[in-house]
């Protein structure tokens, strides 16, 4: 007899009057939930309507690796239409934004310059934004502050700066930026990692 796989062990989705119960009973309207082996995306859905029922404002993160692109297909389109509504359903209104990770080997050159690349992900999952570089801009190093600076005047509508820790800011450049949100670009998202290739400490 073949070894029988995932979906033949168990060919039913969870229910999600169940996982919705689940959430209304343990967590707060302002959490996040974490579905790491999110398959079809009950989790997302359930948060939804909780969300719906009780005005909370929880927020999720379903993660997959994939396989068989359930991720592309079947997660993302189920999330997708239960905020746009299906059939004679309702939308419930959220945003929705989907990332693919990418793998960085330890014996890369650089891995701090190899984890950077991904930084504005990280910016934008945490603040719940997407770096557009108009509303909001990510200045990584002091050329990106000089070259912001000296086209200000095209930045009419910036809320939010997202700044590297590693910039320094001229006089000037702070009086520019005095009416928009700083935020300064944090060492713990790939804190982990780095210290693993002794690239920190």
């Amino acid at each position: 007899m073949g070894e029988m796989s995932l979906a033949d062990k168990f060919p039913y989705p969870k229910p999600i009057y169940l996982i919705q119960k689940c959430i209304q009973i343990g967590t707060n309207e302002g959490d996040i939930i974490l579905d790491f082996f999110a398959g079809s995306g009950t989790t997302g859905h359930a948060v939804l309507r909780q969300n719906m029922k009780d005005g909370g404002n929880r927020h999720f993160i379903l993660c997959t690796n994939n396989e068989n692109n359930i991720c592309e297909e079947v997660t993302y389109e189920r999330i997708k239409r239960v905020i746009n509504g299906y059939g004679d359903t309702e939308g419930i209104p959220a945003n929705l934004k989907y990332y693919r990770t990418d793998f960085v080997p330890k014996n890369e050159e650089c891995v701090s310059d190899a984890l950077l690349e991904h930084i504005a992900e990280m910016i934008q999952l945490e603040h719940g934004i997407k770096l557009d570089g108009q509303t909001y801009i990510m200045v990584l190093d002091d050329e990106d502050a000089d070259e912001l600076a000296a086209h200000w005047s095209e930045y009419p509508n910036v809320k939010a700066l997202y700044i590297s820790k590693d910039v320094l800011l001229t006089t000037e450049q702070n009086a520019l930026f005095k009416n928009v949100d700083i935020h300064i670009i944090p060492d713990y998202y790939f804190n982990f990692e780095l210290m693993e290739v002794g690239e920190t400490w």
